[in-house]
């Protein structure tokens, strides 16, 4: 069942990498990870919706929007962080000497990563600020891609540009693997931003720390989300409680 006009994936973690590790050896698909944010954005971001539609999977990412979710009757098992998925399946790739293609993160994050998991080849390009509004720039990402087959492709340049590349990629019928829109889970990953402690994650309260290390630039955005979001989630109660009574009715 649809909630926000998205079709969530309902399965846990584990079945989850099964899947992504299966998929990794076919043709070009890939996930996306809504959160509040994402939620936001759809409202308004055609592009982005079309990303959605086109993805294969559809994951929850936000601990905060799993009750929202199964309130509406989405029948979501576990909202899956792409910082925890990231992970799991970058350790799967170790293990298995994949190769693996980043798009975005400084060289210094992928040094790092290099160093942790020696029996990956990692290939990596960073397009320039703005570069999704650069056809050539644009371009660029996907022939870099296309040109360097791997398993995974990890999208770190942020939504929504990370989701219309991957949909750029998509369209091009020529690459492999699965990619991942992925924000600054290779970050997290190597380091060079600390993730919230366990504690922190188990309470869902991973958003309070990334306020607090990178308050500037969380601390709008996530007011701003709060305040836009509520009316959507509103409108989903209605219309869904509207659903009901007319099949109630019938």
């Amino acid at each position: 069942m649809k909630v926000f006009d998205i079709e969530f994936y309902r399965g846990d973690k584990a079945s989850l990498v099964k899947e992504l590790t299966d998929a990794s050896q076919n043709d070009y698909s890939y996930i996306v990870t809504p959160n509040v944010n994402h939620i936001v954005q759809l409202e308004h971001n055609k592009e982005l919706r079309r990303a959605y539609s086109h993805a294969s999977l559809r994951i929850c990412d936000s601990k905060i929007l799993l009750p929202v979710l199964n309130r509406l009757k989405a029948n979501v098992a576990e909202a899956i962080p792409g910082s925890t998925l990231t992970e799991s399946l970058v350790e799967v790739a170790n293990r298995e000497g994949w190769t693996i293609t980043v798009i975005g993160c400084e060289d210094d994050v992928v040094a790092t990563l290099r160093q942790m998991y020696p029996n990956i080849v990692f290939n990596h390009h960073n397009p320039p600020m703005g570069f999704i509004d650069n056809p050539v720039e644009v371009e660029r990402c996907v022939s870099f891609i296309v040109q360097h087959p791997a398993r995974l492709i990890f999208f770190s340049v942020g939504c929504p540009r990370q989701e219309a590349l991957a949909l750029r990629v998509y369209e091009s019928e020529q690459a492999v693997g699965v990619g991942l829109c992925v924000g600054a889970s290779l970050n997290f990953l190597s380091g060079k931003i600390q993730r919230a402690p366990e504690w922190m994650q188990h309470l869902s309260l991973e958003w309070l720390h990334r306020i607090c290390m990178e308050p500037k630039r969380l601390v709008k955005r996530y007011v701003v989300d709060a305040y836009k979001v509520f009316p959507i989630i509103v409108r989903q109660f209605k219309n869904r409680q509207s659903i009901f009574m007319g099949r109630a009715q019938q």
